[in-house]
């Protein structure tokens, strides 16, 4: 009974570990089916603890945070030794370059990225992440670029109530809007359509938090 115990107890804190990397990608479980091919059914029975990660998806997993610019060890997923999830420190790496369509999606693209070089290097502690979900919709659309200036002192949490905020937890990178409900505060959507598994989440595990202070996103007409 103990030794069955012990096992739950282990899957549990795996599904954790994999739901952490997955959010400090800034990845949601249907970005991981649609873009991956890994279900959400298969992926929501790894987080739950229901089916544990073996090692070979574990490698995928791993493989495929690197491409969100997250770094994480096979030995952290599956035992929580070794390194966890961090983010690379070339958060936005440049554009690559078209050698075909050149034209007005190239330009967009490089007036993208020197913005958000800009905006980094003219802000101390700034944070910049693509909107990679539903949850703010309508003003910030998924592919949107947002950024802040990072919050480390707990105490300003309070300064940022009510207003559209990245914010960093112990479980991961999330984008929402911090309100206070009596003497808790919570992250939650704009979107009371979203598809996000997490539409309100408790922010009682803040590491620093950033008040959205610029927004940037294509103009479809460039890319057509």
């Amino acid at each position: 009974m103990k030794n069955a115990t012990k096992v739950k107890k282990d899957s549990s804190a795996m599904g954790q570990r994999i739901k952490r990397a997955r959010m400090l990608a800034g990845l949601s479980r249907k970005d991981l089916e649609e873009k991956h091919g890994i279900s959400i059914h298969t992926l929501q029975s790894w987080e739950l603890g229901r089916n544990p990660l073996n090692k070979a998806k574990a490698a995928s997993l791993v493989e495929i945070l690197n491409q969100y610019d997250v770094s994480c060890s096979i030995d952290w997923l599956l035992k929580g030794i070794g390194k966890g999830p961090s983010i690379i420190e070339n958060e936005f790496q440049n554009y690559p370059f078209l050698t075909d369509t050149v034209g007005n999606l190239l330009v967009s693209e490089q007036a993208i990225q020197k913005e958000i070089d800009f905006f980094k290097t003219n802000n101390p502690n700034a944070v910049v992440i693509m909107v990679s979900d539903d949850a703010m919709e309508p003003e910030y659309m998924s592919g949107d670029f947002i950024g802040g200036i990072k919050f480390i002192d707990r105490d300003k949490k309070g300064e940022c109530v009510g207003h559209n905020c990245i914010v960093e937890t112990t479980d991961g990178i999330f984008f929402r809007r911090l309100i206070k409900s009596e003497d808790k505060y919570l992250l939650v959507c704009n979107n009371n359509k979203t598809s996000v598994s997490d539409p309100v989440i408790s922010a009682d595990s803040i590491l620093s938090i950033a008040p959205v202070i610029w927004h940037r996103w294509k103009f479809d007409a460039l890319s057509n």
